[in-house]
């Protein structure tokens, strides 16, 4: 591993083509401009690459789990942690990417248990989703 402590923005400058694949897990939804980091993203992988996103979804449902459960009640993450306002639809995501040159290729829930701890992929996107893209 060689771990680097920069913006996606400005690794992507000097690491342009380099990955088949890149992961952006549960970020977007804390950054002020996430088009940014999907445009980086993009920039990161090869053509033909794999990018996957993964974030949470904007609605009711979502602040009551992600918001109200997470940090209030189940205490997973520190209070505040989250801004609604800055939650995603699957539809912004969507189109972010295809400006970008991104091709959607699936899209699918990621579900977390609190009572067992685990992490499941299902379709269910109403608050966690994963999202992968091919680079064109």
């Amino acid at each position: 591993m060689d771990y680097r402590r920069a913006t996606a923005e400005s690794f992507a400058e000097v690491a342009s083509g380099h990955f088949d694949v890149v992961a952006c897990m549960e970020l977007l939804e804390h950054v002020p401009d996430p088009g940014s980091i999907v445009a980086a993203c993009t920039r990161l992988v090869i053509p033909g690459g794999d990018v996957f996103f993964a974030t949470l979804n904007r609605n009711p449902k979502s602040f009551l789990f992600a918001i109200i459960g997470a940090e209030y009640i189940l205490r997973l993450v520190r209070r505040g942690t989250h801004a609604y306002r800055r939650f995603i639809k699957p539809s912004e995501l969507k189109a972010w990417s295809n400006a970008c040159g991104l091709g959607f290729q699936d899209l699918t829930g990621l579900h977390y248990n609190p009572f067992t701890r685990n992490y499941t992929l299902g379709g269910n996107t109403h608050v966690n989703y994963l999202m992968h893209f091919q680079r064109d």
